[in-house]
């Protein structure tokens, strides 16, 4: 569910990358920048800028390790950290979608390995390059269990990875109350990829939601004080500058959008979006006219395709008429 609920107003004047803060064990307050990563809680950090002088370097590889299994000497900020090709690739999913479901590793990345998976978590939470925690999430209160980049881990990924084609790495997660949602766009990634490489296509980077919001925001600051038509006019202009459509007066952001080049060499895109059970039909209704792919869990998107089918009035009238909530 995409986090625009404010007057775009409001948003566009809000200080971007303000620390939040949870609640340790002891039940105290721990800032977001704490020294408490050893911790299985789950605290909260933004983004943090880095610097581009940081250096990693990729000496040769530890031969002592089984096959396959070998692991490089890096050094981040002049510290050393021992990782295998297969935990690179871990952490640099998860920089990129904040936030992934350990299930979900499991079931697209480690297929048939949990030992694998095991190995490479142990190796990763004990140099402290990812956190993995434990939220309550669902009616039932199911247990889902979470993985994090560290700061430390977001410094190795972003390192390595620098020459990458604007891809975005994060650390932390944003807002508590919605990490059972984020975590689950990872899942409806890995449904969207399969679907891209199926046509032979290639996927060049994912965006979350919060790096189109921040490009949104920070053109229509500029703009807050402009009277209705000019800001409405200018709105517009910022919408078609970053791919997306206004709707009854708001630029809709996606979950996620996925940049991909087809076999012709044309850079086409993607915007997808993960509805929940909360969602109504208007809302549905809304991010559907707005052009994106939306799916939902069976039992919602059953729900929210009979709604918008029957019973509609002619405020409904448009693409989302003929468009199809998919399940996931």
């Amino acid at each position: 569910m995409s986090r625009s609920s404010r007057d775009e107003r409001d948003q566009a004047n809000e200080p971007w990358g303000r620390p939040l803060w949870s609640q340790d064990r002891s039940g105290g307050a721990t800032s977001a920048e704490g020294n408490q990563e050893q911790s299985t809680n789950c605290h909260i950090q933004q983004p943090v800028a880095e610097s581009p002088s940081q250096s990693v370097r990729w000496p040769e590889r530890e031969h002592s390790a089984p096959a396959g299994r070998s692991r490089d000497l890096v050094f981040v900020r002049n510290r050393p950290y021992r990782i295998s090709s297969g935990a690179r690739q871990l952490i640099t999913e998860v920089g990129k979608f904040r936030t992934i479901a350990v299930a979900d590793l499991a079931r697209y990345r480690y297929a048939k390995e949990p030992d694998r998976l095991r190995q490479d978590l142990v190796t990763l939470k004990t140099q402290n390059l990812v956190r993995q925690c434990r939220v309550m999430t669902g009616k039932g209160w199911e247990k889902l269990s979470v993985l994090v980049l560290t700061r430390e881990g977001k410094h190795l990924v972003q390192q390595e990875y620098r020459a990458a084609q604007g891809q975005r790495f994060y650390a932390g997660f944003a807002k508590p109350q919605e990490v059972a949602h984020d975590a689950a766009i990872y899942h409806m990634y890995q449904v969207e990829a399969a679907e891209i490489e199926k046509r032979g296509w290639t996927i060049k980077r994912v965006v979350l939601d919060y790096e189109l919001k921040g490009a949104v925001y920070k053109l229509l600051a500029k703009a807050r004080s402009l009277p209705p038509l000019e800001y409405a006019q200018r709105q517009a202009e910022v919408a078609a500058e970053n791919g997306l459509t206004v709707i009854d007066g708001k630029i809709l952001l996606p979950d996620l959008r996925i940049e991909y080049e087809t076999a012709d060499g044309e850079v086409a895109k993607v915007d997808l979006e993960l509805v929940t059970e909360h969602y109504r039909r208007a809302q549905a209704a809304g991010k559907l006219r707005a052009g994106f792919k939306v799916y939902a869990d069976r039992a919602s998107a059953l729900r929210l395709n009979a709604s918008l089918t029957y019973g509609r009035s002619s405020v409904y009238d448009g693409p989302e008429l003929t468009a199809t909530i998919l399940s996931l």
